[in-house]
């Protein structure tokens, strides 16, 4: 009688079992690769929205009569939500750096710096701290500091 060379019950169960944990570690690999796609994603979007945060305290720093209710000192930026997620950022203006002895020095008070030089009068240095949230929870979170001419 010759013996055939075949597979036996335990080799099958032993390839399966290979094959699976093959198969959890891919699908671990994928659910990792996916949730950074998603977060690279968000944080993307967050630094957009934060960009534009700049740009319109800047207008509100330009708009703003100075002579009648001083500098900008904090300005919350409206808040938006795309996709489920929660974008909101707020702004610190820490200091305005004026020529001294201008009118719009006097007006800033402690937040004024004075200057002595003319290219640099009106720069405004912010701090901006930005959110992104899903459900209440925050994802992402971006702190700027930029000194900027309004």
């Amino acid at each position: 009688m010759k013996k055939r060379s075949a597979f036996g019950l335990w080799q099958a169960i032993m390839i399966i079992l290979i094959i699976s944990g093959l198969m959890i570690v891919i699908l671990q690999y994928s659910r990792i690769a996916a949730k950074h796609t998603g977060d690279s994603y968000i944080r993307e979007q967050l630094e957009l929205y934060l960009n534009s945060v700049v740009e319109m305290t800047l207008l509100e720093i330009s708009l703003r009569d100075r002579s009648a209710s001083g500098c900008l000192s904090a300005y919350t930026a409206p808040s938006v939500i795309k996709k489920g997620v929660s974008y909101s950022a707020n702004v610190n203006v820490r200091k305005y750096y004026l020529l001294a002895g201008s009118t719009d020095a006097g007006l800033c008070g402690g937040l004024s710096v004075p200057i002595e030089s003319e290219e640099t009068h009106g720069m405004v240095l912010m701090e901006i701290e930005a959110l992104a949230s899903v459900n209440g929870a925050t994802v992402s979170r971006i702190l700027r500091r930029t000194l900027q001419r309004p």
